[in-house]
């Protein structure tokens, strides 16, 4: 919804660097991280893994090594992971040469399911990994962060738990409340969200001023949250798509995804596109254009001109188009 009150509460909770919860029956108020307390994160997360190899815990590469050794896992799957994540980046790269929105959303299906084959793999191997020394410390820093991020005051300078010890002594049960209550917080900052809500219609008028940086916030970039890091960076990158794009579909102009995708189109590629159009008396049928493609690029399309379904095209191949098949659709093939 546009001008949602939570999109509101987002933007305030940025700007001023930490939100306030309810938690065991009183309001506690939870800073955002910064590189300055990812430092700290750091030593926690050295601190416990020197600890744990001390005490005998294998390491992730000795794990790795045995689960080979027993069978349990296999250097085919490690291949695998690898060679699913280049053909992600070959994938997001050619992306940027399409100006069809067909086939850029043909190319974000194939990449949704190439990632979710890598993140599969990648959580069965996590799972065979879970009691190494890098994995303990992982969990004893995390949880650290976590409580270390909770204080008394709004003003950020009494922590609910001042010791390592203080947090120690917390029954697993508070523990967890605290951690569930830390990640329902934070999930009102995750990229996509942070995105969502700088294309809502009340933060428009901020567009303006994210070229000073410390007008914006009073302070300068270094003490700045990644929050307030992900505002800025965000906002400056959209502000430059609306300036440099005369031609953007209204029904995509509050999806960030889209609107990203949009703007990544190069500038050699629109040409390509306008440039066969203009040569061609029906340049649907060359393009294999819809009717949204047309829009999506900014052209006008002839009103007798079918264009074709690349939902056919895809049946034709077999349930899906590869990277190649759709580069050679849009007249663009690679080598």
């Amino acid at each position: 919804m546009d001008d949602n009150p939570h999109f509101r509460r987002t933007f305030r909770d940025i700007i001023r660097g930490f939100s306030d919860a309810p938690i065991l029956g009183e309001t506690v108020y939870i800073k955002h991280l910064s590189a300055h307390d990812q430092v700290d994160v750091d030593l926690i997360y050295d601190k416990h893994l020197k600890l744990a190899k001390k005490r005998g815990v294998q390491t992730e590469k000795e794990t790795l090594s045995q689960l080979l050794e027993t069978g349990d896992w296999s250097s085919e799957k490690e291949e695998e992971i690898k060679r699913l994540e280049l053909f992600c980046k070959q994938l997001a790269e050619n992306k940027t040469q399409l100006v069809l929105k067909s086939e850029i959303d043909a190319q974000n299906k194939e990449l949704t399911v190439t990632r979710s084959k890598i993140l599969k793999i990648k959580e069965e191997k996590d799972s065979l990994l879970i009691h190494t020394a890098e994995a303990y410390a992982t969990k004893r820093s995390n949880d650290y962060y976590v409580i270390k991020s909770f204080y008394k005051d709004k003003s950020i300078s009494s922590p609910l738990f001042p010791s390592e010890s203080d947090y120690s002594e917390l029954y697993t049960e508070d523990l967890k409340e605290y951690v569930l209550t830390y990640n329902k917080v934070f999930s009102s900052f995750e990229e996509v969200r942070i995105q969502e809500m700088i294309l809502q219609d009340f933060y428009y008028i901020y567009f303006p001023f994210s070229d000073d940086t410390v007008g914006f916030f009073g302070r300068p970039v270094v003490e700045l949250t990644y929050n307030q890091l992900k505002l800025i960076v965000y906002t400056k990158i959209f502000k430059g798509i609306f300036e440099n794009n005369k031609h953007i579909p209204e029904k995509i102009r509050k999806d960030p995804q889209a609107l990203l995708d949009f703007g990544s189109v190069s500038d050699d590629a629109k040409e390509k596109m306008r440039s066969k159009y203009d040569s061609n008396a029906d340049g649907s049928t060359l393009f294999n254009a819809t009717d949204e493609d047309f829009e999506y690029a900014g052209l006008e399309k002839p009103s007798d001109s079918p264009g074709i379904s690349l939902q056919k095209a895809a049946e034709d191949k077999g349930g899906s188009l590869s990277m190649e098949d759709l580069m050679e659709l849009s007249g663009h093939r690679t080598k």
